[in-house]
């Protein structure tokens, strides 16, 4: 994924309480995705979640990485 990739799916996430959203799924994409995210954000990656995205086959709520086409990057704030 190159650096305009990344500025697309950033853009496209305006609007939405993700930061990053529909990029397509590999190892390194979500590897690089969870970097910028705690980057953005200033957190630990610990605080960065992952939301797959694709067909609901295993479960009715969500979608199963395995079966997954893309990904959303949400940061998850804790409140003490």
């Amino acid at each position: 994924m190159t650096f305009e990739d990344l500025k697309h799916h950033w853009a496209i996430a305006f609007g939405f309480s993700s930061t990053l959203k529909g990029v397509p799924l590999s190892e390194e994409n979500l590897e690089l995705c969870k970097e910028f995210a705690s980057d953005v954000h200033e957190c630990p990656r610990s605080d960065i979640r992952i939301k797959y995205r694709g067909p609901r086959t295993g479960s009715f709520y969500h979608t199963l990485k395995k079966d997954a086409h893309s990904f959303d990057v949400y940061y998850w704030k804790r409140y003490s």
